[in-house]
């Protein structure tokens, strides 16, 4: 799917991954995929408390045992039922 407001081709997914942030970790839905980011949906993300700017984790499996990498995000953007992340560095295991 491209859109040409976006800054780059985005791959609809609906893989399961995990958002850790604040300490805690989230189950969540891959919703799409791009070389600069996420988008991120799940039924208890913390959505109120969440801000652009917050940085956090996106693991790209649901299980963090065989995770190989923790992908550092920025949030970009947050609606009510999703939020929009921004890929800022790879750590590996």
């Amino acid at each position: 799917m491209f859109n040409p407001t976006r800054n780059g081709m985005r791959v609809d997914c609906g893989d399961k991954c995990l958002l850790h942030l604040n300490s805690q970790r989230y189950p969540c839905t891959l919703e799409n995929l791009s070389f600069s980011g996420a988008l991120v949906r799940g039924q208890h993300l913390p959505l109120s408390t969440v801000q652009p700017g917050d940085r956090c984790g996106l693991l790209l499996c649901s299980d963090p045992a065989i995770c190989p990498t923790e992908y550092t995000t920025k949030v970009t953007r947050v609606s009510t039922t999703e939020i929009a992340l921004q890929f800022l560095e790879v750590r590996f295991k």
